[in-house]
């Protein structure tokens, strides 16, 4: 559990970018952009680290996780659909963060591919996503 929390934090101290641009540190300094306590459920937890890219207007489904999501659009545009709070979109060097349970849809929103790089921090042994059933919606 440590170790998950350690990944968590170094790996979300170098990809933690705010949605508003921020002027960049100076060297050898760090500029913390967002901060997101993980709540502890005491199951053990999971690191996962990927990259997914998107094609144009593609999206993956309205769905869950057991866990929580931190994201950083390399380039493109997301449009990030989450229930009950709307849509908002992205753009390269921003990022998002998703709440345990939050049912959400990430569209790419542009004309061309966009990617992110995704960090899951989820129940031991629980899937990747758990889909919720329904329309891909734009909120």
């Amino acid at each position: 559990m440590r170790i998950a929390t350690t990944a968590l934090v170094l790996f979300g101290s170098a990809l933690a970018v705010s949605a508003q641009p921020a002027p960049a540190p100076a060297a050898g300094t760090v500029a913390y952009m967002q901060t997101f306590d993980v709540p502890m459920t005491g199951r053990p937890q999971t690191v996962f680290i990927l990259k997914r890219v998107f094609k144009p207007n593609e999206d993956i489904g309205m769905h869950t996780h057991q866990g929580t999501e931190i994201t950083q659009v390399l380039y493109g545009t997301i449009e990030l659909a989450t229930r009950g709070k709307g849509s908002k979109t992205y753009k390269a060097g921003e990022s998002f963060i998703i709440p345990r349970g939050d049912v959400h849809n990430p569209i790419n929103a542009g004309t061309d591919e966009a990617a992110v790089a995704v960090t899951y921090v989820l129940d031991k042994g629980a899937p990747m996503r758990d889909p919720v059933p329904g329309p891909a919606t734009r909120y």
